[in-house]
C-alpha cells in the first residue's frame, strides 16, 4: 500500500508544503512507501529538501480521485475523492472578515469542491474554528471531521536558542536590548494579518510607550500606502521581508502582536510561544485555541485596535506580566511541535487505507 500526498503547488516557505514534508518523512521512518507530487515548484523543493517529488499532469491529477492500493491525501481541496483531505484555508469564512472581490473564485472553488466531496473522505481541519465553519458553511457532518494542529519546528524554536537569536535579532534591527519592541512576523499576506491595524495600535502604543519601535516580517516587500506611512518612514517601524530564518526577528520582540483579521491556525504564535515571546491577538486566530488559561484575559473578540494597544502597552511595560505570559505559553509546548504533529497525522493517514484492489 502506497501514501500519496498531493498539493497542486509545493513550497517550503508556506506552512502546507513543511507539513507535508513531516507526514513524508515520519511515514518513511515508519516503513511506508510514500510520494509528494505536485504540478508545480518540484524542483526548488527537491532543492532545498532532498525529497524527490512527483510531477503530475492534469489528467494525472483527476486519476487520483480513483487511484488503486493508494492511499490519497489532498492538500488542496481539489480532489473531493480523496481518502484524506487536509483544509489549511477556509476562504468562504476568511471572507467574512476580509471582504476581498478577488476571493469570490476560490470561494466558488471551495462550494464546487465540498458538492462533490465523497461521504467516505476524511477531513482534516487545522483549528476547531475551521471544523466549525465547515459544518456551517458546508454541511460536512462533524464526524467526517477531525481536528489537527499544525506543528511547529521544535529544533529550530525552542527556548534554548532564545537568547542567541534575540540578541542576534537585536543587533540586526540596531536597537539595544531595553527597547521596547512588538511585532509579528508571517510568511504571507499583510492585509490578512493585519497590517494596517497593526500601524494603527502601533500609533496609540506610541503615546503611552513613547520610546517602542515596532517589528513587521512578512511578504516578498510592504505595500505601497504602508511604505509611505509615517512609522515607516521615520524609522519607528522596521520592515523586513520573509526568509528562510525568522527566529531572530521573532525572538527579538518583547510582546507578538498579531492583529490577524482571521488565521485558520498560525503557526508563528506557536514559534513565538517556543521562543518564550508573550503574545496578543483575537480569537479569529485558531492558534489561540491552543493557549493556556493564563491568556483568558488577554485574548480578544476581534482585532480592534484600540484593545490590542491597551493590551500591547500594559506588557511593554510589565516586565513581570511578559514573563509570566512567556513561561505559561513555553509549559507544554512541545506537544504542539513537528514530531507530535507527524505521529497524530501519520495515524489519520494509515487508518483510511482502502481496500486492496488485485494487480
Amino acid at each position: 500500500m502506497n501514501v500519496l500526498l498531493y498539493r497542486k503547488t509545493v513550497t517550503l516557505t508556506g506552512g502546507a508544503g513543511q507539513l507535508m514534508l513531516a507526514q513524508a518523512r515520519r511515514l518513511r521512518t515508519a516503513g511506508q512507501p510514500v510520494q509528494i507530487a505536485c504540478q508545480r515548484g518540484y524542483f526548488r523543493f527537491f532543492m532545498r529538501s532532498g525529497w524527490p517529488i512527483k510531477k503530475l499532469t492534469n489528467g494525472q491529477v483527476v486519476a487520483l480521485n480513483e487511484q488503486p492500493n493508494t492511499v490519497v491525501v489532498d492538500h488542496g481541496m481539489e480532489l473531493p475523492g480523496a481518502d484524506v483531505v487536509f483544509v489549511h484555508n477556509l476562504h468562504g469564512e476568511a471572507n467574512l472578515f476580509l471582504r476581498l472581490d478577488e476571493l469570490k473564485e476560490r470561494i466558488a472553488q471551495e462550494i464546487d469542491f465540498f458538492s462533490q466531496l465523497s461521504p467516505d473522505t476524511l477531513i482534516v481541519a487545522n483549528s476547531r474554528m475551521v471544523k466549525e465553519g465547515l459544518v456551517r458553511h458546508f454541511r460536512v457532518p462533524e464526524d467526517q471531521i477531525v481536528v489537527h494542529y499544525p506543528g511547529y519546528r521544535s529544533d529550530r524554536f525552542c527556548a534554548d536558542l532564545a537568547d542567541k537569536y534575540r540578541a542576534a535579532g537585536r543587533e540586526a534591527l540596531k536597537l539595544d536590548a531595553d527597547t521596547p519592541l512588538a511585532g509579528f512576523v508571517t510568511s504571507g499576506d499583510l492585509y490578512k494579518r493585519g497590517l494596517d491595524v497593526f500601524l494603527d495600535a502601533a500609533e496609540q502604543i506610541l503615546t503611552t510607550v513613547p520610546d517602542a519601535r515596532f517589528l513587521i516580517v512578512g511578504a516578498k516587500k510592504l505595500p505601497e500606502w504602508a511604505a509611505e506611512h509615517r512609522l515607516f518612514s521615520s524609522g519607528i517601524a522596521i520592515y523586513r521581508p520573509r526568509g528562510a530564518r525568522p527566529q531572530p526577528w521573532m525572538a527579538a520582540l518583547d510582546v507578538f502582536l498579531y492583529p490577524a483579521r482571521y488565521e485558520e491556525f498560525g503557526i508563528v504564535i506557536s514559534e513565538a510561544r517556543a521562543l518564550g515571546v508573550p503574545i496578543v491577538t483575537s480569537r479569529r486566530v485558531g492558534a489561540t485555541e491552543c493557549l493556556p488559561k493564563e491568556y483568558g484575559d488577554w485574548l480578544l473578540t476581534a482585532p480592534e485596535p484600540d484593545a490590542l494597544a491597551s493590551r500591547t502597552a500594559t506588557l511593554l511595560r510589565d516586565p513581570t506580566m511578559r514573563n509570566q505570559l512567556a513561561a505559561a505559553g513555553q509549559r507544554e509546548i512541545k506537544t504542539l511541535d513537528h514530531h507530535h504533529y507527524a505521529d497524530a497525522t501519520m495515524a489519520t493517514i494509515l487508518r483510511r487505507q482502502p481496500e486492496v484492489v488485485p494487480g
